[in-house]
Formats: structure tokens, sequence, C-alpha cells
């Protein structure tokens, strides 16, 4: 891998040597210790802080997924199919960094550091780093195909590097990931309101869930495991803690942040604030126009409902200095797009808006109405047609969209298989929009070209859907096509 992004590189392997040589030659007493992930990693508590270190190298202040990546998915205003070779290299060393995190932890682990803890305590602390670690390669296999699959038991890359060989099939990373999910959910444990952002046993589930639905979906098209994502899905809808919030007001409030709709999200600490707010809002808004939604996605897909005006930021003040500046639409705007509603007012307090401050904004990874839309598609797609369960949930979904005066129709029992499957996957881009979710349901569904008519696929190319991988990487382990 990049030996500048995962391992220390070469040089300065050379020069901490060197440091240490010149120390010996100076001092007489011999140093007591010296850390390593061996002998650090020998409090649990130690393992985890590590774990959420490893969180940082995805989501920091001005950078990371708090940039919030605009991928060509038909919802951001000006994204382009027009993939260079540097095309989202970050994402790749965003995870790769986090992955390498992960894995110093459990090699410790496996090499003894905990093993005065109880077995239980140490699988624990395993499936975490598993769970963590399958999250990250889920990512990386859905945006770049056959990869290497780096684990404690990995050989270092600086002193064996890499080749075109360590790149594995799809379908032996996807068996890799879920043995990580399932050791998770195997020894996680249940969700504790104490310590909301840990991995637990539901999480877990959840995102097995994700997994077996993209199993069956493109590329790889295994339609065995449709059944399999359904049954985890309903496992967590009828078993586990989570709910659909009655309101969907409430899902995106500061003050909400943690609520019982949200599984899995990016925790910031006083250390690590969140963005300001402005920082997604229109110029009206003090804003700095972070973030703009597509116009056409926005006025001609997105049915007309509560949860649209909601979700998204269609009319706001013309001057949030002046409480009685009038209400204006985003076509009367200076910037003349909408924005996104889930990361403004009145989501978030005046004061978050417009202070330049931590605003308090939780980006979300996972929330439940995704397992409620898995298991509606899941069971639809195994049954051959929709089954009352598969509307219902999805039902649930819709109607609290319409909140009693919407105009999107209702899902129905009527419906062929093919069009209920498409009543999903546009439910999933009106509900999970600007949440890192539908560019990978764009990718799966083959539908990249599609969603980016009518202005700007005209350098679509079959390619478009693995990302490249960023050069130094590729002239080790090789690139993806058309790049």
């Amino acid at each position: 891998m990049k030996k500048n992004i995962l391992y220390p590189g070469k040089s300065v392997v050379a020069l901490v040597l060197m440091i240490v040589s010149l120390s010996c030659q100076s001092l007489e007493e011999a140093p007591e210790g010296i850390s390593t992930p061996q002998n650090f990693y020998t409090t649990v508590s130690q393992c985890e802080a590590a774990y959420a270190g490893s969180m940082n190298a995805l989501f920091v202040t001005w950078g990371g997924y708090q940039n919030i990546p605009a991928f060509p998915d038909g919802q951001y205003e000006g994204t382009s199919l027009d993939f260079g070779v540097t095309a989202f290299n970050d994402l790749w060393n965003w995870h790769y960094k986090s992955i390498a995190n992960i894995n110093s932890v459990l090699k410790a682990v496996k090499g003894g550091s905990l093993a005065s803890n109880p077995q239980d305590v140490i699988d624990n602390v395993i499936a975490q780093g598993r769970f963590l670690r399958a999250f990250n390669y889920f990512t990386l296999v859905r945006l770049y195909g056959k990869i290497p699959y780096i684990t404690e038991d990995t050989p270092d890359p600086v002193l064996t590097p890499l080749t075109p060989e360590s790149r594995l099939e799809v379908a032996e990373v996807y068996d890799l990931l879920e043995a990580d999910l399932t050791f998770a959910v195997d020894h996680l444990g249940d969700y504790d309101a104490a310590t909301p952002g840990k991995p637990n046993k539901w999480i877990a589930k959840g995102y097995l869930a994700k997994t077996y639905l993209t199993r069956a979906t493109a590329p790889l098209n295994q339609a065995d495991y449709y059944a399999k994502a359904r049954d985890v899905a309903d496992e967590i809808i009828t078993k586990g803690p989570y709910k659909l919030l009655p309101s969907l007001l409430d899902v995106f409030k500061t003050a909400n942040n943690r609520n019982m709709e949200i599984m899995f999200a990016f925790h910031t600490t006083s250390q690590t604030p969140y963005m300001p707010g402005n920082v997604f809002a229109p110029s009206e808004m003090d804003g700095w126009s972070g973030g703009p939604v597509k116009i056409y996605w926005a006025s001609n897909i997105y049915p007309e409902q509560p949860r649209k005006h909601s979700y998204l930021l269609l009319d706001f003040t013309s001057d949030i200095y002046d409480p009685s500046a009038p209400i204006i639409n985003w076509s009367k705007s200076a910037d003349g797009v909408p924005y996104i509603g889930k990361y403004n007012m009145p989501n978030l307090t005046y004061d978050q808006q417009v202070g330049g401050g931590d605003a308090g904004i939780e980006m979300k990874l996972l929330r439940f109405a995704d397992i409620l839309l898995i298991y509606a598609e899941a069971a639809n797609m195994a049954a051959g047609a929709p089954t009352q369960l598969a509307v219902d949930r999805l039902n649930m979904i819709i109607d609290r969209a319409n909140a009693g005066n919407g105009k999107e129709p209702r899902a129905t029992l009527a419906m062929s298989k093919a069009v209920f499957d498409q009543k999903v996957i546009d439910e999933r881009s009106y509900e999970l929009c600007f949440e890192n979710d539908r560019y990978f349901d764009v990718l799966r569904k083959r539908i990249l070209e599609q969603v980016n008519l009518p202005d700007n696929a005209q350098g679509f190319q079959e390619t478009d859907y693995l990302l490249p991988i960023p050069a130094l990487d590729a002239k080790a382990i090789g690139q993806n096509p058309g790049y």
C-alpha cells in the first residue's frame, strides 16, 4: 500500500533509527521500556481508544466524511462523470489508514496483550475491531472492486510490498468481510444507552443485512442473498432496540442526536468538533454554499410532501440576520440552487447555524429506516413479488414522509416485482439522501448513467462503476480499467 499513508516510509524509519543510535551513544542509562503495539494495548480502554482513533482517519473537522463526498449520484449539483485518475483518491487513503490502525490493535490482542482478561472480554474487543474493519472494506470493495484485504496477519507491506495478485476477487472480499461481521454479531454486546456510539450486535447485523443485499445485486448478482438480507433485517426490526421516529422532523435535529432511529453515526468530541452550520447553507443564511442540491432532482423527481421540505432546503430567509426578512424560494436566491435541509435550520439552532463553531451536525451512517427499506427490497426480490409485510414496512416510510398531506402514492400488494423494486429504490433515494448511501445504490443497481441524465451523463463509460486507484498504489497492484 501507499507507504506514506498506511505505514512509515523508509525515510521516516531511517530517521527514527538514526535518532535512536545517537541517543544510545549519548546516554549511559538503558531506557526502561519502549511502547509498542504489543505492550501498549494491554487494557480494554486502550484498545477502544485506538478504535475510536481509527475513525478519525475518516471523520475530522474540515476533512473526511464531514465534507460529504459529492458523488455523481443524481442528487448533488455540479458533479461530473468525467473521472480523472485522481478522482476521489482520498477515500482509498482514508479507509486503508483506518484499517491499518485497527489491524495494529487486533495483532496485539492476538499476540496476547489482553491475556489477563476473561475470554469473552477479549472476544468483544476483537469483535469491535473486526466490525470496524468490515465497515471500511465494505466501502472500499463497492467503490474499487478487486482490492487487497489486509488483516493483522498480512506481512508488513513496507517489507513485503503488495503485488497485483494481492487484489482479491470481489466475491472473496465479501467472504472475508462477512466473516468479520459474523464474528462481530456473535461477540459484540447488546445496545447500551450509556455508550450509543460503540458498536453492538444490532449494528453489526445491520451491516450484514446491507452486505447481503449488495451481494444480491451488481456486480455479483448472487440472488440467493436476498433471502439472507430479508431474514437479518427482519430480526433487527422485530427483536432489536431501534425504531422509526413518529415524526421526520425529529430525526435530524441536533438537539436529538443519537436518537433511537440512529443505529450508527460519526460521533465527535470537543477535541474534534463538528463542522460549522454555515458550511452547508446558502448565501442568504451567511453560508459557504457547500453541498448544493441538484435542481432537476429536487424539482422534477422528488415527490411533493412534507419530507421534501424538511430534507431539502427549498425556501429560506432572504437575510438570516433580519428576523423580518421575507422567505424566498431557492430559485430567487443568490446561489440559484436548493441546499440540504438535513444540515440546516430548523434542525440546527440559530446559534449553530450562524455562529461559525461546532454545529453538532451528526453524520448518520446507518438508520432504522434503512433496515425497513432493506427488508422491503429483499423480501420482494426473494419472493418474486411484494409480500404484505414488505408493503407494510415500505409504507411506514412513505406514510411518515407524507405526514397526512403528501402526494406520494403508497405501495400496494398489486404491484409487480419490478414496479415494487423501483418503488423501494426511489424511496431509498428520497429518505436516505445525503447520508452517503445513494451512490452505493446507484452502483449496485447499475443506474449511474440514468441518474446523471439529462445534463451530465455525456462522459459516461461502463468503467465509471469503479473509481481509480491512487497512482502510487496502482503502480504496485494495478489500476482499474479506464484510467
